[in-house]
C-alpha cells in the first residue's frame, strides 16, 4: 500500500521507472485490489484502481508504456465498454513490441468482455486471434482456456 506516492514522485520528476520496477508496481497494485475487493473495501479497491491508472497515463506513449499496465487496468475495470477500449489499447502496445504472449492474453480476455456484451462476431475473431497467438507460446493453461472458450461458444 501507499503507491500513491511513490507514483506521483516518479512521474512528476520525470523518472523513467526501469521495467522490473515497472511490473513489481503493477503486480502489488494488482494485489492490493484483489485484497480490497476480497474484503468489499470498495474505497481501497478504487483508489488503488486510481493510482494504476495514474501510472497507466503516466506512461502513456512513452519508453516504458506496456501492455501489462494497460491489461491489468482493463482486468479490473468493471464496465465493459471501458474495458475493452483498455484491452484494445494494451494490444495496439502489444502487437507494436511483437509479444504474441501478450497479444494472446489481451485478445482472450478481450473476446470474455466481447461475449458479456453480446458482440458475437467481434469476440470471435478476438477468440481466433487468440488461439493463433497462443498457439506461438509455451503457456499450455492459456491454450486450454482459450480452447474451452471456443468450445463453448460454437
Amino acid at each position: 500500500m501507499g503507491f500513491h506516492m511513490e507514483l506521483g514522485e516518479g512521474c512528476l520528476a520525470g523518472e523513467l521507472v526501469m521495467n522490473a520496477q515497472l511490473f513489481k508496481q503493477v503486480e502489488l497494485m494488482a494485489q492490493d485490489m484483489l485484497s480490497a475487493a476480497e474484503c468489499d473495501d470498495e474505497t481501497s479497491f478504487y483508489q488503488h484502481q486510481g493510482d494504476l491508472k495514474s501510472l497507466c497515463d503516466c506512461h502513456a506513449g512513452k519508453k516504458n508504456d506496456h501492455p501489462v499496465l494497460w491489461e491489468t487496468l482493463a482486468d479490473f475495470t468493471e464496465d465493459n465498454l471501458e474495458a475493452i477500449a483498455l484491452y484494445r489499447q494494451a494490444y495496439k502496445i502489444a502487437d507494436k513490441l511483437k509479444d504474441t504472449e501478450y497479444k494472446a492474453s489481451i485478445q482472450f480476455s478481450l473476446a470474455q468482455r466481447l461475449f458479456e456484451q453480446g458482440e458475437i462476431d467481434q469476440a470471435n475473431e478476438a477468440l481466433l486471434k487468440a488461439e493463433k497467438f497462443a498457439g506461438f507460446t509455451e503457456d499450455i493453461d492459456m491454450q486450454n482456456e482459450i480452447a474451452a472458450l471456443i468450445k463453448s461458444s460454437s
